[in-house]
């Protein structure tokens, strides 16, 4: 067994509770100082279709992740000096409640394929850390378990289902209102499945077949195997119940291919605002003429984002529509900014360009691939110093005073 795999057995046995938020740089800040850090150890310890799943975008070249980093390593900030010391106030506030910094755990789809029992570290960690976590529906806990652990930090993130009038999302609303969820989001930017090269050459099926590919992939990777053994797979546990009770994974899966699919309309999007009396998202925003109809129906918050280069290859960067949203709507509405986010300046420079705050997804599934379930309070930490440090570099006392940076963006596109 190599070192890595030793390390990683050990983590495995470990508590799943996530390592405490701490202060002051620790071990694991000084041996994975990067999400690329942590990234190429993750390529090293989950099994290929697992990473690759994390790691993978839409189209042959997975063009468009890569245009949202480098359109966000484009993005200049002017500085400010000549300001007394001061530590950084790195709290947000969004839909008037307070939270420990401007980056939140985005909704993503199956964390525990990545790491068994992935949910449950995601929602431990955010509660420890103070930030959102945004459950998908898509995900492998239910709502009332995450709410259960995360009970502050909890927002719900849905897929259209449109069988019976969207019966099964007003159902899961219902679930949400009930346990205490924070904020919904409506996902608006997955009209269609999409083809991503790396999950087909990896046949990826959930749940994952049991065969001699499998063995292959998997054997290399003894905690991982471990981490299996102990939580089990489960997919997409809240559709779960309408499925059947009884059924097994496999014809949970079905159902939901069966039964989910297209873009939330506007019409509809208006009939979740009825039924939902706290804080409405819609995520996947990249014109702001959609951003204003969303506003103009109630929604409280538009999350600018191309989905991280995981639906359209051509989609421009997110960081590139960001100003014309928040010119269009910042004033009425909540501006969030998902898509590319890889450090503390990323989230800088988000903010001096109109978002109140931003989501990070691959930083953190990453992390829980590299870590297991201490990876998510690293990847929280990280964020947490960088944000802070970048902060001083420029000049910026408090969250607020970021808006007012000087920034040079060429990239940006006029509508």
């Amino acid at each position: 067994m190599s070192g890595d795999d030793k390390e990683a057995e050990s983590e495995t046995n470990e508590t799943d509770g996530p390592a405490p938020i701490k202060p002051r740089p620790s071990g694991l800040a000084l041996r994975y100082p990067t999400i690329e850090d942590l990234r190429k150890r993750a390529r090293r310890r989950v099994p290929r279709f697992t990473f690759d799943y994390v790691d993978g975008a839409a189209g042959a070249g997975e063009t468009c992740k890569t245009r949202n980093a480098a359109a966000l390593d484009a993005v200049e900030l002017v500085p400010r000096y000549g300001v007394e010391n001061f530590t950084a106030d790195t709290e947000v506030e969004l839909f008037g409640r307070r939270y420990a910094a401007p980056v939140a755990i985005a909704p993503m789809g199956l964390p525990g394929l990545v790491w068994p029992g992935g949910e449950e570290a995601l929602a431990r960690a955010a509660q420890a850390a103070r930030i959102p976590f945004i459950l998908s529906s898509a995900a492998g806990a239910t709502i009332e378990r995450v709410a259960e652990l995360a009970p502050d930090c909890t927002w719900f993130q849905l897929y259209r289902m449109p069988r019976n009038e969207l019966a099964i999302n007003f159902d899961l609303v219902r679930r949400a209102e009930a346990v205490g969820v924070q904020a919904l989001m409506l996902t608006l930017d997955v009209p269609a499945r999409t083809k991503r090269p790396r999950e087909l050459r990896n046949r990826l099926i959930i749940p994952y077949t049991v065969g001699l590919r499998t063995f292959a992939h998997v054997l290399p990777h003894p905690a991982w195997l471990l981490a299996l053994q102990r939580h089990g797979q489960t997919a997409f546990a809240n559709y779960q119940a309408y499925a059947g009770e009884k059924v097994s994974n496999r014809e949970v899966v079905k159902f939901v291919r069966e039964q989910s699919g297209g873009s939330f309309t506007w019409n509809e999007v208006a009939r979740f605002r009825d039924a939902w009396k706290g804080p409405l998202v819609v995520k996947g925003i990249l014109h702001p003429h959609d951003a204003e109809r969303a506003v103009e129906l109630g929604v409280d918050g538009v999350v600018v984002s191309n989905h991280g280069g995981r639906q359209l290859e051509s989609a421009p960067a997110s960081i590139d529509v960001l100003p014309a949203v928040a010119a269009a709507v910042g004033d009425r509405a909540t501006v969030l900014f998902d898509s590319g986010i890889r450090s503390g300046e990323d989230v800088v420079r988000a903010l001096a360009l109109g978002a109140k705050s931003t989501l990070s997804g691959r930083a953190f599934m990453y992390g829980l691939a590299a870590l297991g379930p201490r990876g998510p309070s690293h990847v929280a930490n990280f964020f947490f110093d960088e944000i802070a440090e970048a902060m001083r570099q420029v000049g910026t006392r408090h969250c607020g005073e970021i808006r007012d940076l000087v920034v040079r963006h060429s990239s940006a596109l006029a509508f």
